[in-house]
């Protein structure tokens, strides 16, 4: 079995981690003659009430031999034998809430695989922690007619669109059916298909979910290449809602023509929730779904989307591995932990008072690190999570958001309220930890030290900076983060450390270069990726750089990177080695899978690097941002720094007037930056989870023995009798005989079978024996024997 799920209280410490990579094999307990796994998901982690499942059948057992139960009862009829691999599969629906166990037994065998399977609500959680409350429905918007529940649930709708020769998905009422316009498409491995598509729509996890995948004639999956690309929203929301997912985030021409299957939904839209923990469960859930409907798990699953759809992919990468083979992050950033939107509001604020409009373009620029000297703008207005009364949409939430004064038990619209699973709350408020710290930060430092600033302005912007009260409104004090809350972030992974399974995905990072513009999207956050990359492994050799600008180049940027990634993957799932998978990513990489840039349409390969002078780099040159103008490195992991006394020599010449002045603003001192930041430690465990409970609670199970002998017969017949049946059908029973006060030896076993869970033997004794019955401890049952009973010589 991969792993088991454990879960720690929700608003306190970490659950001890699961190192399990989602659809790979679960080997049941047994012998060598039959193995189970399950191919949906983890046996811990099924969710909705059934769960693909394959038995391997030796050679030499006929497939008809196999009988398969689940929680006793025979499901054999729901699996179909596969003679290339020689398996049975079978979606083994009806399960009970929580724990399950399902068996297979050969004819004749003395053994049963058996493997204990954890079944979750399809609404979930699964991992993520309670339900977010309050929580607006948006079903009907999403076209599925109006919830069924409080849960959000939706009846599953499908339908199907057809490609038109004139580049259109046009909708088909029957998919049987061939219109004069029909295009066809010849996928990626070489099968030439008409282009008809699939697409089903529902919910999962209180989330709608989209999946789309060919089905010509109506054959779902016939033409599917056997990948699945999942695509992940952008922005930065804090929920209470379920968001938006329209199918055409899974009509994608560019990846359905080559045949993979493409999947997407709303909870796996960052706007709709900043919570990358639900993402994460999410995508199980709805991977899960996709796998029992087709029949078998994709050979890989890859990543896709920009922004915070950048932020989802890596975490999971790093947190939760096995969901994402390879990554494919546009517009990315590392994490949601960066300070560069909160600090460009705060930067904002400054630069409307009467210092900060004295400064000029050149000096904001400086201060900011951004190409433009409004560049803030839009960093500013992305801090909007920040504030408790302003991440939220209002437009659905409305009355429910939280008011320090009208409302104060309202939705708090925070990243970290989003995220109170993880950070547990404030006893002193109520309101969830924080993370956010300013405390030392020395904003413009690198600008004073290279003179596009002066003493005055520097001391005047950090007197002037500020920081955020608890509802995140501006203030004149530096904010404070909450120490629990940090050490939280770093322990449970909410910081990338490139920890995990991060080294072990390939990663296309596609930019589409917007320095130039005030956008929020700059590119250094690609550069600090790959610092700490390079800082904590020697070497960034599992991603490539790719940046364009310009639709023609965009696109040819875009198709490439679906193609390095599918042949990185391709040649890793072929790696039959036992390398290590962090080192098979760099042993099967393409040689073309290099850094590259398009200018006008035409790739130009040369490595990415600050500072560069080579064609890519001048033409797409990255800048700084307000933390690096700080003096923050480019591969800190700092959200709170440790703090130094403050030393002449780090500044310009100051008079003692301004040395005063400076040792007031900070009067505990300032940021080191080559320390580690304050609650800092490593990743605790890839496949922590916050609740519900996973725990499998050994059942007793009751054992009895009867004697019998017959006339004439030198053998006595023993009879053992297994309870509760039937689902302690199958397993298996030995007789033991007593040597000395304490000593039992085995003498012969078998398997429970039957209506009535019993196996009989005969044996012959010779003088008195006292012998018992017993099973040892299995999956979901403890240990158990019988009395003993006297045998006694006739």
């Amino acid at each position: 079995m991969r792993g088991r799920a454990w879960q720690g209280t929700a608003m306190a410490a970490i659950a001890v981690a699961l190192t399990i990579a989602t659809a790979a094999p679960a080997t049941a307990k047994g012998g060598d003659r039959l193995r189970i796994e399950s191919l949906s998901s983890d046996p811990m982690l099924v969710t909705g009430g059934d769960t693909l499942i394959a038995v391997d059948v030796p050679k030499g057992t006929p497939s008809s031999h196999v009988r398969v139960q689940r929680n006793g009862v025979d499901v054999t009829d729901a699996f179909e034998f596969h003679s290339a691999d020689r398996r049975l599969v079978g979606l083994v629906d009806g399960l009970d809430p929580k724990q399950n166990r399902i068996a297979a037994l050969a004819r004749g065998a003395n053994r049963a695989a058996e493997l204990t399977v954890f079944n979750t609500p399809i609404a979930g959680p699964l991992l993520s922690g309670p339900h977010q409350t309050p929580f607006v429905c948006t079903t009907a918007d999403a076209g599925l007619g109006a919830p069924t529940d409080t849960d959000c649930s939706a009846p599953t709708q499908v339908e199907y669109r057809y490609r038109s020769t004139g580049g259109a998905f046009k909708p088909l009422a029957d998919p049987t059916s061939r219109p004069a316009d029909l295009a066809q498409t010849t996928t990626r491995d070489g099968t030439t298909v008409d282009y008809v598509v699939r697409i089903e729509s529902g919910t999962i996890n209180r989330s709608i979910y989209r999946w789309a995948v060919l089905a010509p004639g109506g054959v779902t999956g016939e033409g599917w290449n056997g990948r699945l690309v999942y695509g992940f929203g952008g922005g930065c929301g804090t929920g209470y809602q379920q968001g938006s997912d329209g199918i055409g985030t899974v009509l994608d021409d560019r990846q359905l023509s080559q045949g993979y299957s493409v999947a997407s939904a709303s909870l796996t839209v960052l706007g709709t929730a900043c919570n990358d923990v639900l993402s994460a469960e999410t995508v199980e859930m709805v991977k899960e779904h996709i796998i029992e409907s087709l029949g078998r798990a994709p050979v890989w699953t890859v990543g896709d989307g920009g922004s915070g759809g950048s932020i989802q992919q890596q975490m999971i990468a790093q947190n939760y591995p096995g969901l994402l083979d390879g990554l494919m992050p546009g517009a990315s950033f590392p994490d949601t932990g960066q300070p560069n939107y909160p600090d460009c509001r705060l930067l904002n604020a400054y630069f409307a008072t009467a210092d900060g409009q004295a400064l000029s373009d050149a000096e904001r620029r400086a201060i900011t690190g951004l190409a433009d000297p409004d560049g803030c703008l839009a960093l500013g207005a992305g801090a909007d999570v920040v504030k408790a009364t302003e991440g939220c949409d209002e437009s659905l939430l409305g009355p429910l958001i939280y008011d320090p004064v009208t409302n104060p038990g309202g939705a708090r619209c925070t990243i970290w309220d989003s995220m109170v699973n993880v950070y547990g709350r404030d006893p002193a408020t109520g309101f969830a930890r924080r993370t956010l710290d300013n405390v030392g930060v020395q904003y413009g430092l690198v600008a004073l030290q290279q003179g596009a600033l002066t003493v005055k302005q520097f001391l005047d912007l950090n007197q002037g900076i500020g920081g955020y009260d608890n509802d995140g409104n501006i203030v004149a004090a530096r904010s404070v983060a909450d120490p629990e809350a940090l050490a939280l972030a770093y322990r449970t992974g909410r910081i990338n450390q490139t920890a995990g399974g991060f080294t072990a995905v390939p990663i296309v990072d596609l930019r589409d270069y917007v320095d130039d513009e005030i956008n929020v999207h700059q590119y250094l956050n690609t550069f600090i990726t790959r610092a700490r990359l390079i800082a904590a492994h020697g070497t960034a050799a599992n991603q490539v750089m790719l940046r364009a600008k310009g639709g023609q180049s965009v696109t040819a940027m875009r198709d490439a990177a679906l193609d390095t990634i599918g042949r990185w993957l391709d040649a890793i799932a072929a790696d039959d080695s036992n390398r290590p998978a962090a080192e098979k990513v760099i042993a099967d990489k393409p040689a073309d899978a290099v850094d590259a840039c398009w200018i006008s349409g035409q790739r130009i390969d040369e490595p990415a690097q600050i500072g560069g002078s080579g064609q890519c780099q001048t033409t797409y040159a990255p800048h700084s941002l307000p933390a690096q103008q700080a003096g923050r490195p480019l591969d800190s992991l700092v959200v709170k720094c440790q703090l130094k006394p403050i030393a002449a020599a780090d500044y310009p010449p100051m008079n003692a007037a301004q040395s005063q002045r400076l040792a007031a603003i900070f009067p505990d001192g300032v940021c080191d930056w080559s320390k580690p930041g304050v609650g800092q430690q490593p990743l605790a465990a890839t496949w922590q989870q916050f609740g519900p409970d996973h725990y499998v609670k050994a059942r007793k199970r009751d054992l009895s023995l009867r004697i019998e002998r017959h006339r004439r017969d030198p053998k006595v017949e023993l009879t053992a009798r297994m309870t509760p049946c039937p689902q302690t059908a199958w397993q298996r029973v030995s007789i033991q005989r007593q040597r000395g006060r304490q000593t039992w030896r085995p003498l012969v076993s078998g398997v429970v079978t039957g209506r009535k869970c019993r196996w009989t033997t005969r044996v012959r004794f010779a003088g008195r024996t006292l012998v018992r019955a017993h099973a040892n401890p299995v999956d979901g049952f403890t240990g158990t024997h019988s009395k003993r009973l006297t045998i006694r010589p006739r």
